[in-house]
């Protein structure tokens, strides 16, 4: 009896290893001899940027820069001051399953930072970084869907079922340019005190092989002017870029997540009311693209003329995958020593995000540099929660979530300030589910010499939700026959034939 089984292959990227990893870097740093003694640090700020990933058998390596402007307020009064720092960032993971031929998608992003005097001439930073890594690797499964050579005398149940896979992993780098106004009152800016750059997706599409995606970077820069006062400048530029994947259907989803390699801003070449900022953003775009196909395995197998054992296997597969964004606003208000000011500059930055079945929750801190009366500057800390409620089905899960600060507002209110802050909430809802599937089969011919004769005609009662097909395989009929037996009755009492 030949009971050769077909096997289908599925070719697809597989999610080999991933990993949510945070990391605290420090680093220390001299005040040069051209500037003055520190009295006080009044705030830091930094930009992550990715400069290589490297992919190793049962490891990752990634390095970045931690790009940390340092404002301080010099001994005896005067004018902020920033010192600059370039702090490198390496991680190295563990990753099992990894491999050389693997493609890799990094995220990181800057969780807290803050500085401290060591002494008037020196201070230390400490930043806590956080890293998502996913990677992939393509492989073929294997799926038994049916025969080689279909005979009556073997019979098999088989099932489709949809099933979402990662088509493709593909990046793509690109540069942001732009020119911002100094901001109002600053007719010639001096240096740059501080430099905050923010990129986020906002739209995608998929469209015959390529993705359309486009999304808007925020800046923000205090600025030291020629006349000793500071300035606050807050800058959008919205952009779109396309990029080619490597599928053939009709019908795909995609999800780009983004990473600075390099942030820079230049200020005008010559002073004057008309001058601009020059912006240079350069951004590298990792794109996981998905599609959706059926899959068809068989669910049972045998036949009436020998035994057939069948080992089945788990087949796990991924449904639906969705996209599941949201947005916020949380409120909260920081006492201000001395008294309330104006907010010459705030931002904010979310810590770790915590999933529990359709909630998500985090911690949005924020920094604020507030001027009071008499020039002198203060800064302003404040914490606070942050949850998100979902609606998604029973058997979904939250995957790749991530929470991102959207906007900043700060205003005057009593002794402090009150700060309300825009949060952006991005994740998939992924539907897993696992099915029993047969994998090979072979033939036990003495079993089947060993089993009792079965009647040529039994008379069963069967309910309404009856299984036909387990019916058909315990009295070694075929379903084809029975229902040639009893017409539409599929309830009560019905005939069930011996298979011939």
């Amino acid at each position: 009896m030949d009971t050769t089984l077909k096997k289908d292959l599925y070719d697809h990227l597989a999610p080999v290893w991933s990993g949510s990893f945070s990391r605290d870097v420090t680093a220390e740093s001299n005040v040069p001899d051209a500037m003055p003694d520190m009295a006080g640090v009044i705030d830091a700020e930094g930009v992550i940027t990715l400069r290589s990933k490297d992919t190793q058998a049962g490891a990752v390596e990634l390095a970045a820069s931690l790009n940390v402007s340092v404002m301080y307020a010099p001994e005896g009064g005067g004018a902020l001051q920033s010192l600059p720092m370039v702090i490198p960032v390496e991680m190295h993971l563990d990753a099992s399953g990894a491999d050389t031929d693997c493609q890799t998608l990094a995220v990181m992003r800057v969780r807290a930072i803050d500085a401290r005097m060591i002494n008037s001439r020196k201070l230390s930073v400490r930043a806590d970084i956080d890293c998502e890594t996913a990677v992939y690797q393509r492989r073929s499964m294997e799926v038994v869907s049916g025969l080689v050579q279909e005979t009556g005398d073997v019979h098999i149940l088989t099932k489709t079922e949809d099933m979402t896979v990662v088509a493709d992993v593909r990046e793509k780098t690109f540069v942001v340019t732009d020119e911002y106004p100094l901001p109002a009152g600053c007719t010639a800016a001096e240096h740059i005190l501080s430099q905050r750059a923010e990129a986020a997706v906002e739209d995608v599409k998929y469209v015959s092989g390529k993705v359309v995606f486009r999304g808007r970077i925020r800046a923000g820069i205090l600025y030291g002017g020629q006349d000793g006062q500071t300035y606050a400048g807050r800058y959008e530029t919205e952009w779109s870029q396309i990029m080619e994947v490597d599928t053939d259907a009709a019908e795909a989803s995609a999800a780009v997540s983004l990473m600075f390699t390099g942030v820079y801003f230049d200020l005008p070449e010559r002073p004057g009311e008309d001058g601009k900022v020059k912006a240079e953003l350069h951004l590298v775009a990792q794109t996981v693209c998905r599609r959706t196909q059926p899959i068809s395995y068989i669910a049972d197998i045998y036949s009436n003329r020998t035994v057939l054992l069948g080992r089945t296997e788990p087949l796990c597969l991924t449904g639906q995958v969705q996209a599941v964004s949201m947005r916020q606003t949380v409120t909260g208000s920081a006492e201000v020593l001395g008294g309330a000011g104006e907010a010459v500059c705030a931002w904010a930055t979310v810590g770790g995000v915590t999933v529990e079945g359709e909630t998500v929750r985090t911690t949005v801190n924020v920094r604020a540099v507030v001027r009071q009366d008499g020039g002198v500057f203060t800064p302003v800390r404040c914490r606070m929660g942050a949850e998100f409620t979902t609606s998604i089905p029973a058997g979904t899960a939250l995957q790749n979530v991530s929470v991102t600060a959207a906007d900043v507002y700060c205003a005057p209110s009593g002794s402090g300030l009150d700060v309300r802050v825009v949060l952006s909430m991005d994740a998939l809802a992924v539907t897993e589910r696992t099915v029993t599937a047969v994998s090979a089969v072979t033939e036990d011919a003495e079993a089947w010499a060993a089993a009792p004769a079965a009647p040529s005609l039994s008379l069963v009662r069967l309910a309404p939700d009856a299984d036909m097909w387990a019916v058909a395989k315990k009295y070694r009929s075929t379903v084809e026959a029975i229902r040639a037996a009893n017409g539409e009755r599929t309830a009560g009492l019905l005939l069930i034939p011996k298979a011939r």
